[in-house]
């Protein structure tokens, strides 16, 4: 372990608090502990991981326009109440893009996990693909609010924790477990707000 693995564990902890309460701050420290994994996965061949992390950033600055405060997008009226995107919602996942989700999902996988079988030295091609492939598809869930992104994270943490936990990674593999069950917390957490179609 070292200090940019730590500092890296440490914001990826407080980025997924924000990401359960909503918090718009949240992009932010999720880019700052994207920079930092970027160094540690480069280090230790996890290709697909580290390229993910360059991923983590794009959405981060998406994220952070997606969320924006002064943004105005539909109202939601429930009991004469009105709420809008910068309030706690959570926007009800079209079949449509669940199915292209799926699809696109399973083609990455396919596509990562050929390239780093054939051109790169990762140690775990079929599980550092899986991972990278679900948490990209998660992270965009989380920046259009779908509560079935904390699913994918479920599904994606503990294979994540298992990747890390091999590759010596342990403050990492530590961490792993932790949005594990904060993914199960969010998801529980998320299921009390409104619901939206958009």
């Amino acid at each position: 372990m070292d200090w940019i693995e730590v500092t890296g564990a440490i914001t990826g902890f407080v980025y997924v608090i924000l990401e359960i309460r909503q918090k718009r701050a949240m992009w932010i420290v999720g880019a700052l502990s994207a920079l930092m994994y970027i160094v540690v996965f480069f280090k230790s061949s996890l290709h697909a991981a580290a390229i993910l992390q360059f991923y983590y950033l794009f959405v981060s600055f998406y994220g952070w326009v997606e969320w924006g405060g002064g943004k105005k997008t539909e109202r939601y009226d429930k009991n004469e109440g009105d709420l809008g995107m910068d309030c706690e919602i959570t926007v009800r996942l079209p079949l449509m893009r669940a199915l292209i989700s799926i699809i696109a999902g399973f083609a990455g996988f396919l596509t990562v996990h050929y390239i780093l079988k054939n051109y790169s030295d990762d140690p775990f091609p079929v599980l550092d693909s899986f991972v990278a492939v679900l948490s990209m598809l998660a992270t965009w869930w989380v920046s259009k609010k779908h509560i079935e992104n904390w699913l994918l994270w479920i599904v994606a943490d503990m294979a994540a924790a298992l990747l890390f936990f091999w590759q010596g990674l342990y403050a990492t593999a530590i961490l792993y477990i932790v949005y594990m069950i904060a993914a199960v917390a969010g998801y529980i957490h998320w299921r009390k707000f409104p619901v939206v179609l958009k």
